[in-house]
């Protein structure tokens, strides 16, 4: 396959399945649902920055401080010292379907005054499930920026328009 048509199946695999589909869950209220994705998501886009082929075992926590540090940046590094969001987010809401206690999992609309995304309130982290999407869509546009600069060379995925889903 030819490195434009593997950057095309990428983008169009990132636009709709992980910018598309938790968008979808966002139209209809289940911010809850949005945090296992989006957590999920945070790892499959760091899948793309490693060496490895997508289906690489044992990657979960790499690829996802990988993800956070070259596509989030900013507070979501520092807030994963230590895999902290990794541990507190993706693998509590991955593997038991429920917020770490350090964690407090908000929509807009629901979070109280002055709650903000990414700040601390009571000890607890304050995720604003809005907030959290459109940083997903704004890595989302490093990565693909990362891919058609050819600063980032494309994976191989199993993934065909119409016939994955």
């Amino acid at each position: 396959m030819e490195k434009e048509e593997q950057i095309k199946q990428i983008e169009h695999f990132l636009r709709e399945v992980i910018v598309g589909e938790i968008n979808k869950l966002q139209g209809i209220g289940l911010s809850y649902i949005q945090f296992v994705v989006m957590g999920q998501a945070v790892e499959v886009l760091g899948a793309f920055l490693d060496n490895k082929p997508m289906k690489a075992q044992g990657q979960t926590a790499t690829r996802f401080s990988l993800s956070v540090r070259k596509l989030f940046g900013g507070r979501y590094r520092l807030l994963n010292d230590k895999n902290f969001l990794y541990n507190k987010l993706r693998n509590q809401m991955t593997h038991a379907f429920m917020p770490s206690e350090d964690l407090l999992l908000l929509n807009r609309a629901d979070a109280p005054e002055g709650y903000k995304h990414l700040q601390w309130r009571d000890g607890k982290l304050v995720l604003i499930s809005e907030s959290f999407y459109e940083d997903i869509c704004q890595a989302v546009e490093r990565l693909l920026e990362a891919l058609k600069s050819g600063k980032l060379k494309p994976k191989t995925i199993v993934y065909k328009e119409n016939g994955n889903r």
